[in-house]
Formats: C-alpha cells, structure tokens, sequence
C-alpha cells in the first residue's frame, strides 16, 4: 500500500503510463463443473502456514496457478521488484519470475489468473493509488510458465503484454482484480468510495501505450456496511483488497480487511447483476492485513489468502 502523501514527479508519471505487467488441493477438480463439489471427509476449515523464506514481506496479491493444482503466485506491494513468486500451497517458494516490460512497481496491488482460448495468463494490477492522483493505470500480462522438476527456487523471466487504462470518472484507490477468460475481460473493484465501485476492461489487443483505454462503470456492488456496534474504523470496513472469480465463473470472491464475501451468479447473469445481490459473508484469520485472496483450482468452497507480514502468513480456508 503506497503511503497517501507521498509525492511523485510528473515525469515519473508520465514513465509509468509510457512503461507499463503442505498440503496440496487434494480433493482440487480441475473441471469447471457448476456445482460447487463437497469438502472430502474430515477437512480441515483452516490451514495455516508461513512462507519458508522472507522473499516476500508485503504480499498484496495471489493467485492461483492454472497449471498445478499445489502452486500459487504472489507478489510484493508497492516498491517491490518487477517479479512474480510461485510458491507451493504449503509455503515453500519454488520460483520467482522476472516481469520482462515492467520497470517499476508504483503499487501492485493484485493479481489474477485465468485461462483463455486454452493458455494460462496471469494479470498484474499496478492500480494502488492511495492520494487518487495518478491519470492511468499500468497492469502487465504474461503467459503463466511451467516450472521446471528439480531444484528450487527456479529463475525464470517473462515478457509482459501492457495494457495503460484510466477510469471514466477520475482517479481513484483499488486493489481487487479479476479476470473472466470467457468474456476476455478484467475486473477491477474500487477501494475508498462509500460504495465499491465495479469497473472493467477488455484484455483483446491494447491501444498504443500513449492512448490509455477507458474501463467501463459497472456500478456500486451491494456489500455490508459497519454495523452499529463496530468498534474498529467504520469508514474502512468495507474497503476491499482483493477479489477472484472460481474456475467455473459462477461464484466471486471479494474480501476486505477484515470480512470474506461470496456472491454466486446464475446462468446467462452478468457479473455486475450478480454483485448487485447481497453477499455471504465469513469471518476471516485473524491476521495483521489480508489483502491476497484465491479460489483453490477446480474449488468454489476452498480459498487460499495471504497476509502482509513476514514470514508470510497463508491459510486455506472453507467458510
């Protein structure tokens, strides 16, 4: 999270829109099957654990792997390296990925991964802006790599493909991605505003890089607010920090720093009708600053999230 009064000079902006991106899943499907599958006899609601190395103290991101059902991918916040961390779903680091094409990492603040026309991708979103100040928004896709059987960590590198976007409606704060590979469009949930704000764009063939595209306003989503006993911040309890969409796409998760959500969505429903119900929610670990979170591969039942910290907290969790 990019500290609010911190200054930036307008060349370094005009840089970041000209540079733009154990226990294994046992009972993991990796079909798409709309039916959420049962829990296996005896699982555990909550696994934690902590990552083997201190590689990764601010993770503001996760995802999970669209090729192995035991790897998950993670990231640094803001004014970490230009890199990618594959870890295993019990917390060891297995590789770390060079994001070719990235020079700078402003606030990465999620990441997302999909499949589309059969090819795994993931998508980094630099789209932390806490002071509302920055004119677009840089989010980097690589084809999501096989990791190699041997040794780790493994040293890998990928180009990224830049896509330079703004809001429609000013600057604003997020840190929540995700993508529907079916529709070939990415997600991104607004922070600050009373009411998060669903907005999104489409991952086709960029526009040059000096004529950033213009996300579409969804609309606010329907999500809790405070209740009237909340002993905490009532202005941030609901400020969302990350999001996913299940394999299956029929379910989205969304948390905050302190509440998980589910909405599920019917057949032929559009993702924005589908937030515009109210949610399930769940209580989540109770760890420093959860801003990570991802469905298991094949589960909607099954997250994994990831905290601020170090040693890296993960848990698996089945609300």
């Amino acid at each position: 999270m990019l500290p609010s009064n911190t200054f930036f000079p307008q060349t370094l902006l005009r840089a970041c829109a000209l540079l733009p991106l154990c226990w294994l899943a046992a009972c993991g499907d990796s079909s798409t099957s709309e039916s959420a599958p049962e829990p296996a006899p005896n699982e555990p609601a909550l696994v934690e654990y902590r990552l083997d190395s201190e590689v990764v103290n601010e993770s503001s991101g996760l995802a999970r792997s669209q090729r192995r059902d035991d790897v998950l991918w993670t990231l640094n916040d803001s004014g970490g390296a230009t890199e990618l961390y594959a870890i295993s779903s019990s917390g060891q680091v297995l590789a770390t990925l060079s994001i070719q094409g990235a020079l700078l990492n402003l606030d990465w603040e999620d990441l997302a991964s999909y499949t589309q026309d059969g090819k795994p991708y993931l998508l980094i979103g630099d789209m932390g802006d806490n002071g509302a100040f920055r004119p677009v928004l840089n989010f980097y896709r690589v084809e999501e790599p096989e990791l190699r059987p041997g040794a780790t960590p493994q040293a890998l590198s990928a180009t990224a493909t830049i896509y330079t976007v703004a809001y429609p409606n000013g600057p604003r704060d997020a840190e929540s991605l995700a993508v529907d590979g079916e529709e070939n469009m990415a997600y991104v949930l607004s922070k600050r505003d009373a009411q998060p704000t669903l907005y999104r764009f489409p991952l086709a063939s960029p526009l040059p890089l000096a004529l950033p595209a213009i996300m579409e306003n969804l609309g606010a989503i329907n999500i809790p607010r405070a209740p009237a006993d909340y002993a905490g911040n009532v202005e941030s309890y609901n400020w969302t920090t990350a999001m996913d969409f299940d394999d299956s796409l029929r379910r989205a998760y969304v948390g905050s720093l302190v509440n998980g959500y589910f909405w599920d969505r019917a057949e032929g429903e559009t993702w924005a009708a589908a937030f515009a119900r109210p949610p399930r929610s769940f209580d989540l670990p109770d760890y420093s600053q959860i801003e990570a979170g991802s469905f298991a591969r094949g589960r909607r039942d099954s997250l994994y999230i990831s905290s601020e910290g170090t040693p890296m907290p993960l848990a698996r969790l089945h609300p």
